[in-house]
C-alpha cells in the first residue's frame, strides 16, 4: 500500500512537470502579426486603445483596424465580430462567446457591425487596414453594447511538431474591444437565475447560473458559495472566487466543485454572497439532486472514492510494522531471560 501511495505522488509530480513544460513552450512562441485600432472620430475616451464610441440612432460609422504581418511569410487572417459574454472562469469572453449565454440584450452588437473583409492575406512585413461598418439601431437604448473584433491566423493552426510529447497549438488570436454607448448609463445588477448540475474537466459541479441583466459591466465581483443539506447547518461544499468580471447582459455559470465526489440524491440548500464596489447581494435557494440525473453524471465523472483512505492504510501499515517490531524485541528479551534462568538452574544443580 505504501508503494501505491508513493506511485500516486510520483504520478501527480510527473503530470505537473509535463503541464509546466507545455505551458512554457507555448509562451515561448512569438506572434507573427499584430493588430491596432485606428483612432475614430466618434471616440468617447481618447485614452482607450479600443473602440469606445457614441453614435446617433441609425447613424453609420466605419472604424479601421491596422493588421501588420511581422513575419517573413505571407499570412492569412480571419476576422469576425463577437458579442461579449462571460465564461465559467468569470472572465469576459469574445473568441468563444457562442458557448456562453446572453440575457435581455437590447441589441446584438455582432449584428450591428459588418465587414466585407472576413479574410485578409497579408504579404511579409505589410500592413493592411480592415474596415468595419457600424449601423446603429433606429430605437435608442440605455447602457452599452459590448463586443470584440476578433482576429485569428490560419497559417499556424497545426502544431509544428506532431511527434512531440507535448503538442503546442500555435494559432494566435487577438481581440479589439468595441463598446457602443446608449442614451444614458445604467447600473449593473446580479441575479440568481437557476441551479443546475454539470461537470468541469470530468469533475462533478453544481452550477449557480448568475445573471447580469443590465447593459453595463459588473466589475470586481467577489463571490462565495456554500452548499448544505436542506434543514441542516453542516457545510458540505464551499468555494469562493474574486475579481470576477461580467459582461453586459450576460450569464455566468458559477461552478461549485464537489471535490471529486459523487452526486448524492437528496434535497440541498445553496447560499451565495456577492460583493462589487460596495454593493452586496445575498441569495439562498433550495434544489434537489434526483436519482436518474445523479447516476448519469456519476457514470461520466472522475470520482476519487478513496480520497483519504490511502493515508489510513499507510498509518495501518506503520502500526503493524511497529507491532511487529515490539513483538520482535519482546521475543528477544524473553529468549535472554530464559537463557539466564537456564544458567541459574544449572548452577544450582552443581
Amino acid at each position: 500500500m505504501l508503494k501505491k501511495v508513493l506511485s500516486k505522488v510520483m504520478l501527480v509530480l510527473g503530470f505537473i512537470c509535463i503541464s509546466f513544460t507545455g505551458t512554457m513552450s507555448g509562451w515561448a512562441q512569438e506572434a507573427e502579426y499584430e493588430v491596432k485600432a485606428v483612432p475614430s472620430s466618434a471616440q468617447v475616451d481618447t485614452t482607450k486603445t479600443y473602440f469606445d464610441l457614441r453614435l446617433k440612432p441609425e447613424e453609420q460609422h466605419t472604424v479601421k483596424v491596422a493588421v501588420t504581418n511581422r513575419s517573413n511569410e505571407a499570412l492569412t487572417i480571419d476576422t469576425a465580430v463577437k458579442t461579449a459574454t462571460t465564461n465559467t472562469n468569470g472572465v469576459v469572453e469574445y473568441i468563444n462567446s457562442e458557448q456562453n449565454k446572453s440575457v435581455k440584450l437590447p441589441y446584438d452588437l455582432s449584428q450591428l457591425v459588418q465587414t466585407t473583409t472576413k479574410k485578409v492575406t497579408i504579404a511579409p512585413h505589410e500592413t493592411q487596414n480592415v474596415d468595419y461598418t457600424i449601423t446603429m439601431p433606429k430605437q435608442v437604448f440605455s447602457g452599452i453594447l459590448s463586443g470584440g473584433l476578433v482576429f485569428t491566423s490560419e497559417d499556424n493552426e497545426h502544431p509544428k511538431d506532431s511527434n512531440a510529447d507535448v503538442t503546442i497549438n500555435n494559432r494566435f488570436g487577438y481581440v479589439i474591444a468595441l463598446v457602443l454607448h446608449g442614451e444614458k448609463e445604467v447600473p449593473s445588477d446580479l441575479q440568481l437565475a437557476d441551479i443546475r448540475l454539470g461537470q468541469v474537466n470530468d469533475r462533478n459541479v453544481v452550477f449557480a447560473q448568475l445573471e447580469n441583466p443590465e447593459a453595463a459591466y459588473l466589475n470586481r465581483l467577489n463571490l462565495s458559495a456554500k452548499i448544505k443539506k436542506k434543514h441542516t447547518n453542516t457545510v458540505l461544499y464551499e468555494t469562493s472566487q474574486n475579481d470576477v468580471q461580467m459582461a453586459p447582459n450576460s450569464q455566468f455559470d458559477y461552478p461549485i466543485g464537489l471535490e471529486e465526489t459523487a452526486f448524492k440524491p437528496d434535497k440541498y440548500s445553496l447560499t451565495i454572497h456577492a460583493e462589487s464596489k460596495g454593493r452586496t447581494w445575498d441569495f439562498e435557494r433550495d434544489f434537489e439532486i434526483k436519482d436518474e440525473e445523479a447516476k448519469q453524471l456519476n457514470d461520466q465523472a472522475y470520482i476519487h472514492k478513496n480520497k483519504t483512505n490511502d493515508w489510513w492504510y499507510l498509518l495501518l501499515v506503520i502500526a503493524l510494522l511497529l507491532l511487529l517490531f515490539i513483538s520482535y524485541i519482546y521475543r528477544k528479551r524473553q529468549q535472554k531471560i530464559n537463557a539466564l534462568k537456564a544458567q541459574v538452574e544449572e548452577l544450582k544443580r552443581k
